[in-house]
């Protein structure tokens, strides 16, 4: 019987030592919450030092304990490249220095990227075609219309406003905040 008691007081010990939950921090929308993170949880962001992604391995009073991966490509002794982790940092920051986060899992349609590829094919078409239209004679084979320059240079304004508009970044400040949970 001593020894059951035994067991279960050391087996209580050391599930209580292995349950200590460290704290989180929820990204917030005004009121709405938009996705939390936690120790295990990777996360992208950026501060004033500069762009860090990884895996979180603890948040606690105020800090974001950052593993991050240095990941290389590596020649082998056979002269194929392969990928291999280098080293591994461990980093500390706090919350609050955090300016914008990177949703990492997008779900729907990147805009951002298609404005960016309609921006610069405006953009080429709007040069080439001016430079057509200003520098041949009108009636020859190589002369633009102006038709032409028009709709380059509104489909390299629309590129831009969507280049602008659909990024899948998360700017803290006005629309977007950050919130500590403190857990016991």
């Amino acid at each position: 019987m001593k020894i059951i008691f035994l067991f279960f007081i050391i087996f209580f010990i050391a599930f209580n030592s292995f349950s200590q939950s460290s704290d989180f921090i929820i990204l917030k929308k005004k009121d709405r919450t938009i996705k939390s993170f936690f120790a295990g949880s990777s996360i992208a962001f950026k501060t004033d030092g500069g762009n860090y992604a990884g895996q979180i391995n603890a948040i606690k009073k105020d800090s974001v304990y950052l593993l991050e991966f240095d990941i290389r490509q590596v020649p082998t002794n056979l002269g194929v490249i392969v990928l291999d982790t280098v080293s591994t940092y461990l980093l500390q920051f706090g919350y609050k220095e955090i300016i914008s986060i990177e949703d990492q899992n997008p779900k729907n349609f990147n805009w951002s990227a298609s404005g960016g590829s309609l921006f610069g094919g405006g953009i080429l078409l709007t040069v080439v075609g001016l430079g057509t239209w200003i520098f041949t004679q009108p009636g020859t084979q190589y002369h633009a219309s102006p038709y032409l320059v028009a709709a380059g240079a509104l489909s390299a304004g629309i590129g831009y406003l969507l280049l602008r508009s659909g990024s899948g970044n998360y700017k803290l400040g006005k629309k977007y905040s950050l919130q500590y949970v403190k857990v016991k």
